[in-house]
């Protein structure tokens, strides 16, 4: 049998290596032991009955006449070394072929063989179960990729195919669960996970209406991938998640302005509206000025040329009282005018003195409204904002750190992945 046994040998080499990102052995010791000689046991009936296919195949190099003589090889299986001769054979000759239902009828006889070499084990396995996928059979696709997973195969990005199935049985928790496993592996493994398997962990969150993997997915997103798209979609998941007043909203909302993720009309809409052209006229004009140039907002809509206009007649009347606007916020006992008076030069883009007002406000404090509640960490919050104007990145973080409240930490932890992306980016 010495003819038939070493042209197995061959053949299963190429096996190896035509299933996709064949599963590697981990160290030499495994590739050594892979490499020894397997003594198989054929029976006489499956000799006979192979030597022509063999024949056809390697010596004529006539697939298909090899393909012709299979069934008869097939038939003449009698034991486990048989199917799995016959299985490698069926394989490679699929492949020679570009024959699919003749490499899966290869792989599922290797498999059944129960004698396939152990190092080989999980990648036909994780091969049947792309078979499976291809059939849209996803639950029996899932079960075999978990087999083969857990027998040790990683290839393919197999944590990946096995979110993939998972997400197509409508399970988003598991898919959201293997997206995590990828990640982690790519990153253990030194290498740099795909952006995208964030986006889809995202949606797959997004469709299962999880607030805590929205939140999560949302800002590892954003952290990898800092692109206006996927700062306006962490930014708008978590909006629309977070229950925020509109003072609260507009914080985030100036976050997506400086990423030049605001996309849509509504958000322009959305953003005048919070910022109120009577309040912060200045910043109103502005980010209508951005939305005309963009051409996402048209000065032709009647809504926003009225409030664009009122915004502009009411800058030169509310800039003008600046200086003693600060005097009397000084001079006062509370924090709160202070807390005003820095919020309406942030929106007016004058960020030094919006910053001086913050900590004036801050160190007096009693920064309590008209209404009995704490706006200390909206005072904190804006002077965050000031700061990052001003390039200050430490004291920008220094005033998010001291936040207490839970709507305003959130908004804080996606400020600070922008900040922390900005110090890291190299003076010019």
């Amino acid at each position: 049998m010495n003819r038939i046994s070493k042209f197995a040998a061959a053949l299963a080499l190429g096996a190896f290596v035509a299933v996709p990102a064949a599963y590697a052995a981990k160290d030499d010791k495994k590739k050594a032991e892979a490499a020894k000689p397997v003594k198989r046991n054929y029976s006489k009936e499956f000799q006979k009955a192979y030597a022509p296919a063999i024949d056809a195949l390697a010596k004529k190099k006539d697939a298909a006449a090899a393909a012709a003589a299979f069934p008869a090889v097939e038939a003449a299986i009698m034991n486990a070394d048989d199917r799995f001769e016959a299985g490698v054979f069926a394989f490679n000759l699929g492949s020679q072929l570009k024959d699919a239902a003749m490499q899966r009828k290869g792989v599922n006889l290797i498999v059944e063989s129960g004698v396939a070499p152990a190092e080989m084990k999980p990648a036909y396995t994780f091969q049947q179960a792309l078979y499976f996928y291809n059939d849209k059979d996803y639950p029996t696709a899932t079960t075999k990729m978990l087999e083969a997973y857990n027998m040790g195969y990683r290839g393919s990005n197999a944590e990946v195919q096995i979110s993939n199935a998972y997400r197509l049985q409508n399970n988003y928790g598991e898919a959201i669960n293997w997206l995590g496993k990828a990640v982690e592996a790519t990153k253990a493994a030194g290498g740099k996970p795909d952006p995208q398997w964030y986006a889809q962990a995202l949606n797959y969150a997004s469709r299962a209406k999880d607030n805590t993997q929205i939140l999560h997915w949302g800002k590892e997103m954003i952290k990898v991938d800092p692109r206006p798209e996927t700062y306006h979609d962490a930014l708008f998941q978590y909006q629309r998640i977070a229950d925020l007043d509109n003072l609260e909203s507009l914080s985030l909302l100036r976050l997506a302005r400086l990423n030049k993720a605001l996309m849509f009309e509504h958000e322009f809409k959305q953003y005048v509206e919070y910022a109120d052209a009577r309040r912060y006229p200045a910043e109103v004009a502005a980010v209508l000025d951005e939305g005309f140039a963009k051409g996402t907002i048209s000065k032709s809509n009647l809504t926003f040329s009225e409030i664009y206009s009122s915004a502009q007649k009411l800058i030169p009347e509310l800039s003008g009282t600046w200086a003693q606007d600060e005097k009397a916020a000084l001079a006062a006992p509370k924090g709160y005018s202070a807390m005003l008076t820095g919020d309406a030069l942030l929106s007016f883009a004058q960020y030094g003195r919006a910053k001086a007002m913050y900590e004036a406000a801050l160190s007096k404090g009693g920064i309590v409204d008209r209404d009995g509640i704490d706006q200390t960490d909206r005072a904190l919050t804006n002077l965050a904002i000031a700061n990052v104007y001003l390039k200050d990145w430490a004291g920008a973080k220094a005033a998010l750190a001291k936040i207490t409240g839970t709507k305003r930490k959130g908004i804080a932890e996606y400020w600070n992945i922008y900040i922390d992306q900005q110090a890291a980016v190299p003076a010019a």
